[in-house]
């Protein structure tokens, strides 16, 4: 849902702040996410309060001494450091190169349409495989190849096109993996709350990479470049760059496939509840 409403409201934006502004468009917006958001809420069931919720342990947290998080974690972190590159740059990268921003517009629709495609078909193909390695690579790889060899050379809106559509559909579905990286990280144990810890800490990282990943742009960005023929249009050129050696990098994840879930550093902490050891410690 998140990409088909994605490749909606771009043009939607496109209009309004044509017509009211970006104060306009901003408060407008604001009231309709408020709207909308407090109306769904009469349709959330509230939670049903577990009688015998289990104590946390310290073997809760085993994750964090396996090589296997701490390679996953990482290219969660690359590949959110870039992947919305494209998103936020297209629409002024199109109009330096004579488009109208209405064509802008329409290639960030292109990205969340293609993602709201590619995200299951990616999935599937984890499934299929029986491993998430071989999406990864192409969700990481892949997109980093077609900013070099695509976004870089296009000046018309017809590559620029293929470019949104194929980068949507293979980075975008990125985001489905995280479950799985979960489930590969914890391996045969099959421990769902410490699945679903792990699954947090990722997309928890992964939004702190995402906010971070505007900083940077403005220091990979010179506004004041001259735009030109040639690759990237001169101006866009760290950024096409930083985006397609970012995805790249974050592809070396996929070296996790040669590391087993078992593997660990350093020796295995004691099997305590973590209550029951606050409690010894307050009685010395």
């Amino acid at each position: 849902m998140g990409g088909l409403s994605g490749a909606v409201l771009p043009p939607l934006f496109d209009a309004c702040l044509n017509r009211y502004g970006h104060r306009g468009t901003l408060i407008g917006w604001a009231i309709a996410v408020f709207v909308l958001t407090a109306f769904g809420l009469f349709f959330v069931n509230s939670r049903v309060p577990d009688d015998n919720p289990p104590k946390p342990k310290w073997s809760d947290f085993d994750f964090l001494r396996k090589p296997l998080f701490w390679v996953l974690l990482t290219a969660t972190v690359i590949q959110g450091l870039a992947f919305f590159m494209p998103s936020l740059y297209l629409p002024s990268y199109a109009t330096d190169v004579g488009l109208s921003s209405a064509q802008g517009f329409l290639l960030v629709s292109l990205i969340n349409l293609s993602q709201a495609i590619g995200q299951p078909l990616q999935g599937l193909l984890a499934d299929s495989r029986g491993s998430f390695y071989p999406p990864m690579i192409l969700s990481t790889f892949g997109s980093g190849l077609e900013t070099f060899l695509i976004w870089g050379f296009s000046h018309n809106l017809w590559s620029l096109a293929i470019y949104s559509f194929l980068y949507g559909g293979t980075a975008g579905g990125f985001a489905v993996l995280r479950p799985r990286f979960a489930t590969g990280i914890v391996g045969h144990n099959k421990n769902e709350e410490q699945s679903l810890l792990i699954f947090g800490i990722l997309t928890a990282v992964r939004g702190v990479a995402t906010v971070a990943s505007g900083f940077i742009a403005v220091t990979q960005l010179d506004k004041e470049a001259r735009v030109t023929s040639g690759y990237g249009a001169h101006k866009w050129l760290r950024i096409i760059v930083y985006t397609g050696v970012m995805m790249i990098v974050a592809s070396f994840g996929t070296l996790g496939f040669f590391i087993k879930p078992t593997w660990t550093f350093g020796r295995k902490p004691k099997e305590t509840g973590l209550v029951e050891e606050t409690t010894e410690v307050g009685v010395r």
